[in-house]
């Protein structure tokens, strides 16, 4: 067992354990949105929360493990390293711009106890943006592991990059259409 092995399982776990985050979050975001009451508002709410706990500390774990081995094995310097360096920072940015406002809202605006949900709560609830936010990082995340495993010059990597957004936006249209269905 050598440092390189060690390391690289850290790498493919923590992508694991990022996914299993952005799957969480997916999963309790599609069924916040049909929440009927409040307190099913909520538990999905408690249900999102973890999925930061997951994810945050598997992203940290990936940059820090993928940048010792690209480091070890000599490829820092290939065009997708910043490529991948510029989707993880937008993939932040989006979480950090839609995700705290939306959820920080909505919490404010939900009533205590199992009332029925007012309609500036149910709009809210149903905006496709917490949808299309997370749809974009899977995406992006996806695009991610698709430079790693092809390793492409940096303006690949960006056009690799742009059809994985391009891709995390068609797949939000449907949380656009249902809103106003």
């Amino acid at each position: 067992m050598t440092m390189y092995s060690i390391t690289l399982f850290v790498h493919l776990m923590s992508a694991v354990a990022l996914f299993i985050g952005l799957g969480l979050e997916w999963t309790s975001s599609a069924l916040l949105r049909r929440s009927a009451n409040a307190e099913q508002a909520r538990s999905w709410l408690r249900v999102y929360r973890v999925s930061s706990p997951v994810s945050g500390p598997a992203l940290l774990l990936l940059i820090l493990s993928g940048g010792y081995l690209a480091n070890l094995i000599g490829v820092m310097k290939q065009g997708w390293i910043p490529a991948t360096f510029i989707a993880i920072a937008a993939a932040i940015v989006l979480g950090v711009a839609i995700n705290v406002p939306k959820l920080g809202k909505i919490r404010k605006t939900l009533p205590a106890g199992n009332q029925e949900l007012s309609p500036e709560l149910r709009r809210l609830l149903r905006s496709g943006l917490l949808a299309t936010s997370i749809r974009l990082r899977v995406a992006i995340a996806a695009g991610i592991v698709f430079l790693m495993a092809t390793k492409l010059p940096f303006g690949p990597a960006m056009i690799a990059l742009g059809c994985a957004t391009l891709f995390g936006l068609l797949i939000s249209i449907p949380a656009w259409l249902a809103k106003s269905a």
